[in-house]
């Protein structure tokens, strides 16, 4: 259960970017060849999108990577709602794990930091419970961020995905299985750090082009 901050190298960030890239990097250089997919040596990463939290278009999405227990290999499955913002606003571009927890675990992060808590008595309930419970119990200052997963994911069902937002599903690639196969429950995000880009006025100009671009039509 130990938790570590890494600070990835900025050469990483010039060639893979972040989202998708950093992940694929991140699982490249630390899956070993041959990783049981449902086992301790698998990494399993929640990573927000790239332009998370500018006024880019359709840039709100989070992903959720790993090795797949479908397909033995790469798996991804993408999700909207607010969880990638959740991502960025506790500090972090991405969030990884590895190993096993012996008994039923979620994770949270808040305002002090990051933490492992107790999730034996959430262990069994369906999505929306789940988010319901830990929504109250974590919710006294700003609406928590959550991720969890329900019993298809706790019996490692191949297709299981994640869900957030009371419905919205990350469901490719079986990775609910992924998370249940560490004794994962949930993600519970209470960060409130800001999200500013380097260049606010850059970022508002090269955001508008493509809005204006953009036509959106109604069909009667």
């Amino acid at each position: 259960k130990k938790i570590t901050d890494e600070v990835v190298p900025d050469q990483v960030y010039r060639k893979y970017l972040s989202g998708m890239g950093l992940a694929a990097y991140y699982l490249y250089e630390r899956i070993p060849a041959g990783a049981d997919p449902l086992g301790p040596e698998n990494i399993l990463g929640f990573v927000s999108g790239l332009l998370t939290g500018t006024p880019s278009l359709f840039s709100g999405r989070w992903m959720v990577v790993g090795k797949s227990p479908l397909t033995g290999t790469w798996g991804d499955a993408n999700c909207g709602g607010y969880f990638s913002l959740s991502i960025k606003k506790c500090g972090y571009d991405g969030i990884f794990f590895s190993g096993k927890s012996e008994k039923p675990v979620y994770l949270l992060i808040g305002p002090g930091g990051p933490e492992i808590r107790d999730a034996e008595d959430i262990w069994g309930l369906d999505t929306a419970e789940t988010e319901t419970i830990l929504r109250e119990r974590h919710g006294q200052h700003r609406i928590p961020g959550v991720a969890c997963i329900g019993p298809a994911g706790e019996n490692l069902s191949r297709i299981a995905g994640i869900s957030h937002d009371h419905g919205r599903m990350a469901a490719r690639s079986g990775l609910g299985a992924v998370m249940g196969s560490k004794g994962l429950k949930a993600l519970v995000l209470t960060g409130a750090h800001p999200v500013r880009p380097f260049d606010p006025a850059i970022m508002r100009r090269l955001a508008k082009k493509p809005a204006k671009q953009a036509r959106f039509r109604i069909p009667l």
